[in-house]
């Protein structure tokens, strides 16, 4: 049973070191994808169960900022009763399903306390995205040190 605990822990640490390099989150990604008659489809993957359990996608909203550009409202709840860490960065994707600009948006700070709900907001960098995630991982808690 310890080999077994042992395995189990060498796997999930080897999986959350390629979360890292990996467009997985270790987490999970919610978002919106074109099919193959260009209508948006919803988009829920999930890469770490203790997260999805933790968190839940409450709504999608997807529309169009006046300059044309894509932009999304993800609302985002915390299933526990304490306070989740967590970091979130949008993906933004052209019609051949190419990443655009893929280190041009930074992990964010998500915080949400007891029963808490968010919005996250993202606009597209530029007119040819025509489809989305957004990438949700376990975050570290920041400590204030005061000299």
């Amino acid at each position: 049973m310890k080999t077994m605990a042992m395995i189990l822990a060498a796997a999930l640490a080897v999986v959350l070191a390629a979360g890292c390099a990996a467009p997985n989150t270790a987490g999970f990604t919610v978002g919106a994808e074109t099919d193959m008659d260009g209508n948006l489809q919803e988009v829920l993957q999930v890469d770490n169960a203790k997260v999805a359990r933790q968190l839940a996608v409450e709504d999608l909203i997807v529309g169009q900022t006046k300059n044309g550009l894509m932009k999304a409202n993800v609302k985002v709840m915390s299933r526990l009763n304490k306070t989740t860490t967590a970091q979130s960065k949008f993906a933004w994707f052209d019609e051949d399903g190419a990443e655009i600009d893929p280190d041009g948006d930074a992990w964010r700070p998500l915080v949400l306390h007891g029963k808490e709900t968010k919005s996250i907001h993202g606009v597209a960098p530029n007119a040819r995205a025509v489809s989305f995630k957004l990438r949700i991982r376990t975050g570290e808690r920041t400590r204030w040190i005061i000299d």
